[in-house]
């Protein structure tokens, strides 16, 4: 089996879990909102078990701050200086805000 099969359980093995976490987090958080998505939910949407989110990650609250950290801070803060919204819907408004998606691994040319 390679590293990339699914396993017994049928979850995915191999490298990009934190990646897919993350992917199911942003999406589940914006469709139903953070306080309705719980871990079960999160890791079956990643195809990652609990025991792989929790090496990744130590709860909720932490996911939620790696996802905050991946804005621009000139984005959000454009989203924050916001007078026409309520505190809250500044801050819900920073979820309708796509992250930057992740970086692609460059190539370096050889030396001759």
């Amino acid at each position: 089996m390679t590293e990339l099969e699914k396993g017994p359980t049928g979850r995915r093995r191999g490298r990009g879990a934190r990646e897919r976490i993350l992917s199911a987090s942003q999406q589940l958080f914006r469709e139903q909102g953070i306080n309705r998505t719980g871990m079960d939910q999160l890791c079956a949407a990643a195809e990652v078990s609990k025991r792989t989110a929790y090496q990744h990650f130590t709860g909720k609250d932490e996911l939620v701050a790696e996802y905050l950290r991946r804005f621009d801070p000139s984005v959000l803060s454009g989203v924050f200086d916001r007078t026409d919204l309520t505190p809250r819907e500044r801050l819900l408004a920073a979820f309708d805000i796509p992250p930057p998606p992740p970086c692609a691994p460059t190539s370096v040319p050889p030396s001759n």
